[in-house]
């Protein structure tokens, strides 16, 4: 992995922090359920994207099997 593309998953990470903080935060001001719920999905589906990049790189030191494994385990 390049250093751009850790510090673009650094970036993400970061930004995934601010989600899970302001998620407490809607929870512990009695939110609607909904807007909560919306959150939190936006925070899986960024941390999935993270997941994908760090699994992009694994491809080249996994064998494909092995790789699979892990798509299918993780994604």
């Amino acid at each position: 992995m390049t250093i751009e593309e850790k510090k673009k998953l650094q970036v993400a990470l970061k930004r995934i922090q601010g989600q899970v903080g302001g998620i407490e935060k809607m929870i512990s001001e009695d939110k609607k359920c909904e807007a909560v719920v919306t959150q939190v999905v936006a925070s899986m589906s960024s941390l999935k994207s993270v997941a994908k990049a760090l699994l992009a790189d694994a491809v080249d030191s996994c064998n494909k099997e092995e790789y699979a494994k892990l798509l299918k385990r993780f994604l």
